[in-house]
Protein backbone atom coordinates (compact mmCIF):
# COMPACT_ATOMS: atom_id res chain seq x y z
CA UNK A 1 0.00 0.00 0.00
CA UNK A 2 1.29 3.42 -0.93
CA UNK A 3 1.78 5.90 1.90
CA UNK A 4 1.75 9.42 0.39
CA UNK A 5 2.82 11.13 3.63
CA UNK A 6 5.83 8.81 3.96
CA UNK A 7 6.74 9.31 0.30
CA UNK A 8 6.58 13.07 0.77
CA UNK A 9 9.03 12.85 3.72
CA UNK A 10 11.36 10.67 1.62
CA UNK A 11 11.30 13.32 -1.11
CA UNK A 12 12.08 15.95 1.52
CA UNK A 13 14.99 13.84 2.79
CA UNK A 14 16.37 13.56 -0.74
CA UNK A 15 16.13 17.30 -1.34
CA UNK A 16 17.74 18.14 2.02
CA UNK A 17 20.53 15.63 1.45
CA UNK A 18 21.29 17.06 -2.00
CA UNK A 19 21.32 20.61 -0.62
CA UNK A 20 23.62 19.79 2.30
CA UNK A 21 25.83 17.47 0.29
CA UNK A 22 26.67 20.33 -2.05
CA UNK A 23 28.37 21.94 0.96
CA UNK A 24 30.11 18.83 2.31
CA UNK A 25 30.93 16.45 -0.53
CA UNK A 26 32.69 16.97 -3.83
CA UNK A 27 31.49 16.29 -7.37
CA UNK A 28 34.13 13.59 -7.68
CA UNK A 29 33.24 12.01 -4.34
CA UNK A 30 29.92 12.92 -2.72
CA UNK A 31 30.92 10.92 0.40
CA UNK A 32 34.26 12.71 0.76
CA UNK A 33 33.47 14.42 4.06
CA UNK A 34 32.34 11.15 5.63
CA UNK A 35 35.38 9.27 4.37
CA UNK A 36 37.82 11.85 5.73
CA UNK A 37 37.84 10.09 9.12
CA UNK A 38 40.00 7.39 7.50
CA UNK A 39 42.88 9.87 7.92
CA UNK A 40 42.44 9.27 11.66
CA UNK A 41 42.33 5.52 11.17
CA UNK A 42 38.56 5.33 11.61
CA UNK A 43 36.09 3.53 9.40
CA UNK A 44 33.65 5.96 7.74
CA UNK A 45 30.67 4.08 9.12
CA UNK A 46 32.07 4.58 12.62
CA UNK A 47 32.23 8.31 11.90
CA UNK A 48 28.55 8.16 10.99
CA UNK A 49 27.77 6.28 14.20
CA UNK A 50 29.32 9.16 16.14
CA UNK A 51 27.12 11.63 14.26
CA UNK A 52 24.08 9.44 14.91
CA UNK A 53 24.90 9.35 18.61
CA UNK A 54 24.98 13.16 18.61
CA UNK A 55 21.56 13.26 16.96
CA UNK A 56 20.14 10.72 19.43
CA UNK A 57 21.54 12.75 22.31
CA UNK A 58 19.60 15.76 21.01
CA UNK A 59 16.45 13.66 20.67
CA UNK A 60 16.84 12.20 24.16
CA UNK A 61 17.44 15.69 25.57
CA UNK A 62 14.20 16.85 24.00
CA UNK A 63 12.29 14.09 25.76
CA UNK A 64 14.05 14.86 29.02
CA UNK A 65 13.82 18.66 28.88
CA UNK A 66 11.06 19.34 26.35
CA UNK A 67 13.16 21.84 24.44
CA UNK A 68 15.75 21.97 21.66
CA UNK A 69 17.77 24.94 20.47
CA UNK A 70 18.87 25.53 16.87
CA UNK A 71 17.13 22.49 15.41
CA UNK A 72 13.67 21.00 15.77
CA UNK A 73 12.92 17.45 16.90
CA UNK A 74 11.67 16.75 13.39
CA UNK A 75 14.94 18.00 11.89
CA UNK A 76 16.91 15.75 14.23
CA UNK A 77 14.91 12.71 13.11
CA UNK A 78 15.37 13.67 9.46
CA UNK A 79 19.13 14.06 9.92
CA UNK A 80 19.15 10.68 11.64
CA UNK A 81 17.48 9.13 8.58
CA UNK A 82 19.97 10.78 6.24
CA UNK A 83 22.99 9.61 8.24
CA UNK A 84 21.57 6.09 8.35
CA UNK A 85 21.10 6.06 4.58
CA UNK A 86 24.61 7.42 4.08
CA UNK A 87 25.95 4.55 6.20
CA UNK A 88 24.09 2.08 3.98
CA UNK A 89 25.58 3.78 0.91
CA UNK A 90 29.11 3.43 2.32
CA UNK A 91 28.52 -0.20 3.31
CA UNK A 92 27.23 -0.92 -0.19
CA UNK A 93 30.27 0.81 -1.74
CA UNK A 94 32.63 -1.22 0.45
CA UNK A 95 30.82 -4.39 -0.61
CA UNK A 96 31.35 -3.49 -4.27
CA UNK A 97 35.10 -3.13 -3.67
CA UNK A 98 35.42 -6.58 -2.08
Amino acid sequence: MVNPKFNKVVEEILALHDKKNAEYGTKENPLNNLQECTRLGLDPTLGIVVRLQDKWSRIENFYRNGDLKNESLRDSFIDNAIYSLLAVTILDSEGEKK
